[in-house]
């Protein structure tokens, strides 16, 4: 029956990888649980610790070191001992092979985001919820295809979330910050900018966390924050977000928050793009490419409240389509 159905998700994290392949399949794995569905887990160390600080249990998870690389013949042996009737891989690693020797064993569905190559021929549904996933090139009738903001994957948190009128800014720089973004905000700041609160993600070294502290000691219109547990209602109570054109920044389109956003990964420059092109926030551009001036521009002229665009309920809808693959 599709409401015992044991769904697997395959997936990773870490300091070079960041955390958001882990946060949407989070939310998508709460969706297969409120429709029934039980879920399971096959990921990396770092993966590991996100979830479990999100209260995954230990026994719901395998852990293998590389699944997408020397891991992949430990991943099909996993998948094999498992017996899901739907696995879930997000990674941009995961190759062809590895692909098909899932797909020998159950239905195989691939969160993608960039079509770095024709994922859509090589499992049985893709789904891409990004504001530009129509026009990244999949062909028709190869895979189930579920694309666009319908189908966005925002944590059950977001679901039934309702937006606060705030006065600070929050800055959400990334699960790992890899090019130390959030150094330069801190250099940057100055006692004449706006009130806001920077946010130092889960993956972000406890050695950098303190030095980022001890430099911020003494703004008093910036205050850092290291991996709250209340980030969502933090966000539904802002003034503006500043975050990259990632899953945060669809939490924040779902809330209708004034946003700015700013890319640090290939994948995201396309939606950061696409947030600008709509209107629906102020894209600074890929990191690097701007200052302190134009960010004090940017955040002194927020944009407006975006109109609605995001389903915050879209990994349900997401979660109801896929298991139709398996009814």
């Amino acid at each position: 029956m599709v409401r015992r159905a044991e769904i697997l998700i395959i997936t990773h994290a870490g300091r070079s990888i960041g955390g958001g392949h882990v946060a949407r399949c989070a939310a998508l794995a709460d969706a297969f649980a409120s429709l029934g569905a039980s879920v399971r887990w096959l990921v990396n160390e770092p993966a590991a610790g996100i979830l479990a600080g999100r209260g995954v249990a230990a026994e719901s998870m395998v852990v293998v070191e590389n699944p997408f690389a020397d891991g992949a013949l430990h991943v099909i042996d996993a998948v094999a001992a498992i017996h899901p009737v739907l696995c879930v891989v997000d990674g941009y690693d995961a190759t062809p092979a590895l692909l098909e020797g899932v797909r020998r064993l159950c239905r195989v569905v691939m969160i993608d985001d960039c079509r770095s190559r024709p994922v859509e021929i090589e499992c049985d549904a893709v789904l891409n919820y990004n504001l530009n996933a129509g026009s990244v090139g999949y062909r028709q009738g190869c895979a189930k295809l579920l694309l666009g903001p319908e189908y966005a994957l925002l944590r059950r948190d977001f679901w039934d979330l309702s937006s606060e009128a705030g006065v600070d800014i929050l800055i959400i720089p990334g699960a790992s910050d890899l090019l130390d973004t959030s150094g330069r905000f801190v250099e940057w700041w100055g006692e004449g900018w706006p009130r806001a609160e920077l946010v130092l993600g889960p993956l972000v070294a406890p050695s950098a966390v303190e030095s980022l502290v001890k430099a911020a000691a003494g703004l008093s219109n910036l205050s850092l924050l290291h991996d709250p547990h209340d980030l969502p209602a933090r966000m539904a109570r802002s003034r503006a977000v500043l975050c990259t054109s990632s899953v945060a920044s669809y939490e924040v389109l779902a809330l209708r928050k004034p946003l700015v956003v700013f890319q640090t990964a290939d994948n995201q420059v396309g939606i950061g793009r696409e947030i600008g092109r709509r209107g629906l926030g102020f894209n600074l551009g890929e990191w690097g490419s701007w200052g302190r001036e134009a960010l004090r521009s940017a955040l002194e002229d927020l944009p407006p409240s975006p109109p609605p665009t995001v389903n915050p309920r879209g990994a349900q809808s997401a979660a109801a389509e896929l298991l139709r693959l398996i009814e």
